[in-house]
């Protein structure tokens, strides 16, 4: 009998349902809002209950049936309980997840920090050439990280390990929803443009960026995107500083850790990687010690943005302790 399993991955702004086979073919997906802010968290759940549901019934297939649920949700989350403890992109605070979920599935599942299980899936399904030390950084809504230390998910002593994000880079600058001051989420995350964007058009009505804007909408790192190849200095300079901002944080990380490979990922990111990939590796390649930069590679995720699915088939498949790489 063919083995499947169900991945859900909880973003911000986004919930990703889907089907895999054990082999890493996603066989179908549903898309749907977070409503962070907008409702309670268990009707979020509900929400996902029953759209999985459906979603498996298309394919004949009970929740019984499968091999394994897991999912992926923006942290901090405790291990291995399962509890969102006070996940500043969510606006979830001590949720028992795991629990909540098993109870409306009616069967164990699995949970993990999404840039974790984000890390795992890019370890098992996306890379190419493999390395045994990898860091996988995530920017869309927010910035985060999953880190794989000689072949294994390293996940720190509580599971709070890989929060890229909250790094200070810039001591006293922008807040952060996490309430510290100069955090990488704060200044370099779609989040993050976007508010400079809004901020920039709120100081009069010169700016140009202004024709980028839909109709009733506010700029979006997309727009700003859009703008700067344009050729809109306002724009690139935007686009530059956010660029300098991912550099120092993945420079900083590099010589920490020393790994093989950087792998990058989130909506904001690949909407943008013709605009940032090259000076972020410029500046990375500038900022890191000569030991460090050897035989370093800075990659886009190919897996795109169904890395989460992945990291929740890695999750049930190889566990957090992976297996060796032959």
């Amino acid at each position: 009998m063919r083995k499947l399993v169900l991945g859900i991955d909880i973003g911000a702004t986004k919930i990703l349902c889907g089907l895999l086979d054990w082999e890493g073919q996603v066989l179908a997906e549903e898309r749907m809002p977070t409503n962070s802010g907008q409702e309670a968290p268990g009707d979020t759940l509900d929400r996902i209950a029953r759209q999985t549901e459906r979603m498996l019934l298309t394919w004949g297939v009970q929740v019984s049936d499968l091999n394994g649920i897991a999912v992926a949700c923006p942290g901090p989350i405790s291990y291995p309980e399962g509890v969102v403890l006070d996940s500043p992109n969510l606006g979830w605070h001590n949720l028992n997840l795991r629990q909540e979920l098993k109870t409306r599935f009616n069967r164990e599942v699995l949970v993990g920090k999404d840039t974790d299980l984000a890390a795992l899936g890019e370890y098992h399904f996306g890379q190419g050439e493999k390395v045994r030390h990898l860091l996988y950084m995530t920017v869309s809504t927010g910035i985060g990280g999953g880190i794989i230390s000689d072949g294994n998910l390293y996940r720190g002593i509580a599971g709070g390990a890989g929060e890229f994000g909250h790094m200070v880079i810039e001591t006293g600058g922008r807040r952060c929803r996490c309430g510290r001051r100069g955090c990488l989420e704060a200044l370099a995350s779609g989040t993050a443009i976007a508010e400079q964007a809004r901020e920039l058009l709120a100081r009069g009505p010169g700016s140009r960026l202004r024709e980028y804007s839909l109709p009733g909408q506010s700029l979006t790192a997309r727009e700003i995107g859009a703008a700067a190849r344009a050729g809109e200095r306002e724009a690139q300079q935007m686009i530059e500083r956010t660029a300098v901002y991912l550099a120092t944080g993945i420079a900083n990380l590099i010589n920490i850790f020393n790994p093989g490979k950087v792998v990058l990922g989130g909506g904001m990111l690949l909407g943008l990687q013709d605009l940032l990939l090259e000076p972020i590796w410029k500046m990375v390649r500038a900022g890191v010690f000569a030991l460090h930069r050897e035989s370093l590679k800075l990659e886009i995720t190919s897996l795109g943005n169904n890395i989460g699915l992945y990291g929740c088939l890695a999750l049930l498949k190889y566990g957090v302790k992976n297996e060796p790489v032959k």
